[in-house]
């Protein structure tokens, strides 16, 4: 165990930006660690053929009071150097118990983004969210890797 702590702790650690060996900032590099490092619950991957997948690396905020929003860091990682729109939207039947506000603007094309994705609880007990990530005009993800699931409760 104690062998694979320094390897750990190497994947976790970014350095600088504008260091002098040539190496790309460390905005332009992340892993599901380095999300985890960067605070983000949720990281979206969009693979070179433009297919989106996403996953929850990290823990859920704490419950916020009904009506206000609640924060989720989302970390892009962009593997295709995609500039698409992309979208975000509540799939299932308790979207009437929530609303998502996520800027649907085109991304950069770097290899990380990050984002916020906002999440509001309207009724008054805990909710089961899907929510489902894709770039605008692209056909869904089959197998479902383009959705979350998460529950949550507000105070």
């Amino acid at each position: 165990m104690r062998s694979v702590l320094p390897a750990l702790a190497a994947l976790l650690v970014l350095p600088a930006a504008g260091r002098g060996d040539g190496g790309p900032p460390a905005s332009e590099r992340c892993t599901p660690l380095a999300a985890q490092a960067l605070d983000c619950a949720i990281v979206i991957t969009i693979n070179p053929e433009g297919r989106v997948s996403a996953a929850m690396v990290g823990a859920l905020p704490p419950p916020a009071a009904y009506g206000a929003p609640v924060e989720l860091g989302v970390a892009i990682v962009n593997q295709g150097f995609s500039t698409g729109r992309l979208e975000a939207r509540l799939v299932g039947s308790p979207a009437a118990a929530a609303t998502l506000d996520f800027h649907p603007g085109a991304l950069k094309g770097a290899p990380l983004e990050r984002r916020t994705l906002r999440v509001t609880l309207t009724g008054g007990a805990p909710t089961d969210l899907t929510i489902a990530f894709s770039l605008r005009n692209e056909s869904p993800d089959l197998g479902g890797r383009d959705r979350i699931h998460m529950l949550l409760r507000g105070e």
